[in-house]
Order: C-alpha cells, then sequence, then structure tokens
C-alpha cells in the first residue's frame, strides 16, 4: 500500500514539474547514438568543434545559402526540431587545459626532464585568457514526422511486446518503429551538410551526449568520464525489494541518474542549483536585424558573463497558424494592427511555399556562486542588454516558474522553451548561430595556442594530418617571434610518444634561443 502511495505521488510530482527531474524527457537509449525521449521522439547529438576555414563576409553569405539549402529540406514539414546550444565559462578553462596539455607532462615524465613548474606556470598564464566552450545540434524526431496510420501500426505493435514489470526502470522496447528511418535519415543529412559546409563535427555517443547534459545542468560537476547505465551497459548489482517489479535490477530511470541535486527559488527570477544560483532569460521579441553571433559574443566576453544559450527550431513554422490568420483576416476592419498581422502571416505562408518557415524560440541563462546572488543579478542584467542590443531584440527575465526558464537553456532535455515562438524564415534564423568559431585541425597538440577570443586551438609539430610542413613567422622587431619558436621547439620535445630527446638545430643570431638550449 505504501508502495503504491509513493508511486501515485511520485506521478503527481512529476506531472506538476516540482523536482528537477520532471523537466527531462529522455527516457533510455534506442542505440550507440541515439536517445529515447518520453514521448516518443528520437534524439541525437552533434558535437561542434567548429570551423575549419576563416569565415569573412563571402564566406559568411555561402556558409547561410549552403546550410540553408542543405538542412533547410527537413523543416518544410511537421515533426523535426533543432536545438542549438552554446555555453561559454571562463572559469571551467583549467579543465580544457589539464586535458590539451596532459601530452605535455606526460612525454616530460618519460623524457626525465623537470619541466613541472614550467607547464604549470604556463597553464596558471593562459587561464586567464581562455574560456570553455560547447557547441551541439541536439536532433529530435517527433511523432509527428510519421503518419497517423504508421504510428497506429507501431504502437499497437508495441502493446504485443513482452517487457517485465519495471514501472522505475528504462524500456528499450517503446521506440517507434516508423521513426528510427527518419531519423537516420535526418541525422545522415545534418552531418553530411555541416562536413560540406566545413564545419568540424562529431556525432556523439549516448555516454559523452548524457555526460553533457548533465554537466549542463549541473556546471560544477561537469565529468568527461562520467558514465549512464543504459540498455547495453552491465546491469549495476542491486537487490530487489519488490517481488513483482523488477525495476532495482534494470537500468535506473536517466532522469533518476541525470540529477544529482534538487533546485530551489530563491526569487522570482533566480533558482539555486546545487552550489550555483542562475538565471534565466527569454527572447521576447526576435531580431529585427538577423545579426551575426560574434556581435553578441564579444559583449557577453566584453562583460565576463558565464552564460548558456539555446536555439530552438521547430518545422512547420505556418501549421497552426492558419486559425490566426483568419482572426486577423476576420477583425482586420478594427484596427491597422491586425490588418498588419494577417498580412505577416499570408506572407509567410507564401514563403513558405519556396523556402522552409520554422517556429524559433532562444532561451538563456548565467549563473555563479550561491553565495553572492548580487553578482548574479548583474550578470542577468547584462546578459539582457547585450541581447537588446543584438539586433533590435527585446529580453525579459520575468514570467513563469524560474526553474523552467533556466532549464529551458539547458542541453537537450527536453524540445521545449519558456520563450514565446515566432514564426520565421530558416534563412533568417541560420543568420543567428554560431558558425564563425575556429576549429584546431588538430584534436590535441604539444603546443597550446589561443583565438583572439579565448578559445583554446591545439596546435601539433609533424602531425600525420600532414605530409610535411612549413613555419613561417613574420613580424616586426620585438614582437615576440623567437619567443614563439622556442616555445615551437619545445612543443616538438614534449610531443606525445616521444621516447628520446629529438635532434634540433637553431640557426638564430643573437641569445633569443638560449633559455631553449
Amino acid at each position: 500500500m505504501l508502495n503504491l502511495l509513493d508511486e501515485i505521488l511520485g506521478s503527481i510530482l512529476l506531472a506538476a514539474k516540482q523536482p528537477i527531474e520532471s523537466f527531462i524527457q529522455l527516457e533510455t537509449a534506442d542505440d550507440d547514438t541515439t536517445l529515447l525521449a518520453a514521448d516518443g521522439s528520437l534524439v541525437s547529438f552533434v558535437r561542434i568543434h567548429g570551423s575549419r576555414q576563416i569565415i569573412g563576409d563571402e564566406e559568411y553569405r555561402w556558409l547561410i545559402d549552403q546550410a540553408t539549402t542543405k538542412m533547410g529540406s527537413r523543416f518544410d514539414r511537421p515533426g523535426y526540431a533543432l536545438q542549438v546550444y552554446f555555453m561559454r565559462d571562463p572559469s571551467m578553462a583549467g579543465m580544457d587545459l589539464q586535458r590539451v596539455m596532459r601530452s605535455n607532462h606526460q612525454a616530460a615524465q618519460a623524457l626525465d626532464l623537470n619541466l613541472g613548474d614550467l607547464l604549470e606556470e604556463r597553464s596558471r598564464h593562459l587561464t586567464r585568457f581562455l574560456a570553455h566552450e560547447e557547441i551541439y545540434f541536439v536532433l529530435w524526431t517527433r511523432p509527428r514526422a510519421a503518419s497517423k496510420s504508421e504510428l497506429d501500426e507501431a504502437r499497437k505493435a508495441l502493446r504485443d511486446k513482452k517487457w517485465a514489470k519495471a514501472s522505475h526502470a528504462q524500456d528499450p522496447t517503446q521506440a517507434l518503429e516508423p521513426l528510427r528511418t527518419r531519423h537516420k535519415s535526418y541525422v545522415s543529412t545534418v552531418v553530411s551538410a555541416l562536413q560540406e559546409i566545413s564545419i568540424k563535427n562529431t556525432l556523439e555517443d549516448v555516454h559523452s551526449a548524457l555526460a553533457s547534459v548533465r554537466g549542463s545542468i549541473y556546471p560544477l560537476l561537469s565529468n568527461d568520464k562520467w558514465r549512464a547505465n543504459v540498455p547495453g551497459d552491465p546491469l549495476l548489482p542491486r537487490v530487489s525489494t519488490e517481488e513483482k517489479d523488477a525495476s532495482d535490477i534494470l537500468w535506473p530511470p536517466l532522469r533518476q541518474q541525470i540529477c544529482t541535486g534538487d533546485a530551489k527559488t530563491v526569487s522570482p527570477t533566480l533558482v539555486q542549483i546545487g552550489d550555483l544560483l542562475s538565471s534565466g532569460v527569454d527572447l521576447t521579441l526576435s531580431p529585427a536585424d538577423p545579426t551575426p553571433f560574434p556581435q553578441l559574443l564579444a559583449r557577453l566576453i566584453d562583460g565576463d558573463v558565464p552564460f548558456h544559450i539555446s536555439f530552438l527550431i521547430e518545422s512547420g513554422g505556418v501549421d497552426g497558424s492558419g486559425f490566426r490568420s483568419f482572426a486577423a483576416a476576420m477583425l482586420a476592419f478594427t484596427n491597422e494592427v491586425n490588418r498588419q498581422i494577417r498580412e505577416s502571416l499570408r506572407a509567410l505562408q507564401e514563403l513558405a511555399q519556396s523556402d522552409p518557415v520554422v517556429r524559433f524560440r532562444m532561451s538563456l541563462s548565467t549563473y555563479g556562486p550561491a553565495r553572492d546572488r548580487k553578482l548574479v543579478e548583474s550578470r542577468q542584467a547584462t546578459l539582457i542588454q547585450a541581447i537588446e542590443a543584438w539586433g533590435y531584440c527585446q529580453a525579459s527575465a520575468s514570467g513563469g516558474d524560474p526553474l523552467e526558464a533556466v532549464l529551458s537553456s539547458s542541453l537537450g532535455i527536453s524540445c521545449a522553451s519558456t520563450a514565446p515562438a515566432a514564426i520565421a524564415p530558416f534563412r533568417e534564423i541560420m543568420k543567428l548561430l554560431p558558425w564563425q568559431r575556429a576549429s584546431s585541425p588538430f584534436p590535441e597538440g604539444s603546443v597550446t595556442f589561443r583565438t583572439a577570443d579565448g578559445r583554446i586551438w591545439p596546435y601539433q609539430m609533424g602531425s600525420s594530418l600532414t605530409t610535411t610542413w612549413f613555419d613561417l613567422i613574420f613580424a616586426q622587431p620585438g614582437a615576440g617571434k623567437s619567443v614563439l619558436m622556442n616555445a615551437l621547439n619545445l612543443g616538438t620535445v614534449l610531443s606525445a610518444g616521444n621516447a628520446r630527446l629529438p635532434y634540433i638545430a637553431i640557426l638564430d643570431i643573437g641569445p633569443s634561443s638560449s633559455g631553449l638550449i
């Protein structure tokens, strides 16, 4: 009886979205790169490493045209969604440096070189100029992508499947078969399109994706080694407490694995999650003049604000606008605003005949230590000011549940947002996305460079990615050419896999190279 009462109360709390777990719609893994959501949607995560080319004005226009053409074909019909997630946090740069410079420390130990102090000082110095960044494309294939007859047949087939009674465990048998083929095609289309426009990307496995999801909710707990337990993984030994329910001997629900603590509402705009105080901001009026993302990023970098951004793009933007168009047409004679609404909807419906028109929502959040409320409020104000200066738009931090507003900018937990939806051409939304982030061709390198805006850029001399290489360095006297050459030579010495000191010849005038020697 107590177990039944507990189950009923738990269901009520989840439906009312009381605990933080209730906002997470991810249910289980369908295959190595696909997750299943509570409503039957299939979800995949594509990590964006950045552009492989320098993007100027001409390259930017070409990229927008190509992205619209290659990816837009999926967004002219209902059932598909794309979340573009971007986060930046200067306080997390130390973890990236530890990962990138790990090979330097290992090479120094293998060569018996006492360079620990030098490498640690370099890491401390670089931390002041770097920031941790993550960019993801989260691809959703919703049940609406299939026809009603296909869904009815698939759901009937699910009812005929036999599975253990496990009300508090993952059920890997609930995926809708008609969506699998559509989702694989959707993912393949987007990944191929990104490659063709020189955007370096990786289709993440479910373990890496879920670790990133957890890190977006709990930034202080971000850990690449954390692994969720999903179908296909060994079952963790646990003692069953129920004779007729197998939940205790199957994979625990993903929402319970991801959520390590609850949230507490502090004010109408602030919520405490773990040891951080967070504030959500919604875009209430989309940019009148779509402006490239670097202009927004530059303002946020100047304000030294850690932030998450979620661009939620849903296909079939003109679906459901028919009634509004009809109502506006009927009331057009009452005032000028209704007539303008009617004309706008009519123009979008005509545009949808040739170019995809989508629903667009944008949510942001910032955070800081729970003990420093004034700092978080200051960051919230900076975030709103930066957004409203980006293409003449409007943003708001008030209204609704503050926890839901914060989680709207989290990575891939649901296909939802507290921001009001706008209807816009797919091409115009493409102009807002973070395409211009630089990507190094080297996943790791013995030399750590940085971009002007603080993005880590590893570099490896003599990599197998190139058949030969030349480093040409030119600058005015005193600009640091010799310092850079010494750093490159030291990187050659500390390259991963070196079992003995390499031979290096230096032809130079003056004592510039004496420090390395």
